[in-house]
């Protein structure tokens, strides 16, 4: 019998997490070895743990705020994603102790989108400019986005956002949500692909600007749900759920090693909604 390996989600705050959940579904039904915990960790802790993966018996970590950048210095090697996001959420403990670091939001956005039937689009919008809209970019620019509009609070909190877009071949404009018009507001509610990357109720009181939107609006809050923002949007509205249970799957697919099987992917999607009382929209 193999020996049990651990695995865990790193965060602050963190006991409202739903990844136990979703990561325990999965391993049961590969039959992988691989328990999974929730540690309450904060940015100063981070050279620890990683001192910790190396030396203990670990599969791997999910990682979310506000750790997705403390971790990347202390990577043995990225992917080319985490080198150009500046962010990781998932960290894979090889064989030989080293540590890896990948971005696997990036997949939960597109098969969140995939799963309600866009797969290409020319413009976007996103709201916010942190590490998840980093995220959300290389998403857009995954799914054919060249024009891309950053609606943010401070223009001047958006610089790697912007490079980012550009380094995707994106043309970018930066409106902060204090300037928008009732014009402007006119036109940016046509836009067909929205992602609100903000916090939980941090959209709130964008909702008179921007909350009437007719195109898909991917919300990567769930917790309430449905947030403000999804209740006042006129068009198609994805839950951030959906983001989360496809990036969890790519998570369990690095941390599983020789119990992952390509062909029981959809299986372990599945698992993982039944786990929440949730149905997959497909």
């Amino acid at each position: 019998m193999k020996k049990m390996k651990q695995a865990a989600v790193l965060g602050h705050p963190i006991s409202h997490s739903k990844s136990p959940v979703l990561h325990r579904a999965a391993y049961q039904l590969l039959g992988a070895p691989i328990s999974y915990s929730a540690i309450d960790m904060e940015p100063g802790q981070a050279a620890g743990h990683a001192a910790a993966l190396r030396a203990g018996n670990w599969a791997g970590c999910s990682v979310t705020m506000p750790l997705k950048d403390a971790f990347v210095p202390l990577m043995d090697d990225l992917s080319a994603r985490v080198q150009r996001l500046g962010a990781l959420n998932t960290i894979v403990v090889r064989d030989d102790g080293t540590l890896y670091g990948e971005n696997t939001d990036v997949d939960g956005l597109v098969q969140a989108l995939d799963d309600f039937g866009l797969d290409q689009c020319a413009q976007a919008m996103i709201l916010g400019s942190g590490n998840t809209a980093l995220a959300a970019i290389e998403a857009a620019a995954e799914v054919g986005v060249r024009q891309l509009e950053l609606v943010v609070r401070a223009a001047s909190r958006a610089s790697r956002a912007v490079d980012l877009a550009h380094q995707l071949g994106m043309e970018t404009t930066v409106h902060e949500i204090s300037g928008i018009d009732q014009a402007l507001a006119a036109t940016l509610n046509g836009i067909p692909l929205v992602f609100s990357t903000l916090p939980p109720r941090a959209a709130d009181d964008w909702v008179p600007v921007i909350g009437a939107g007719s195109g898909i609006l991917l919300d990567v809050a769930y917790d309430p749900w449905p947030s403000a923002l999804a209740q006042a949007w006129q068009g198609t509205v994805i839950s951030g759920i959906h983001m989360l249970v496809h990036q969890a799957v790519e998570q369990v697919r690095f941390f599983s090693a020789g119990a992952w099987q390509e062909s029981r992917r959809a299986d372990v999607t599945n698992a993982m909604y039944d786990s929440l009382g949730l149905a997959r929209h497909q």
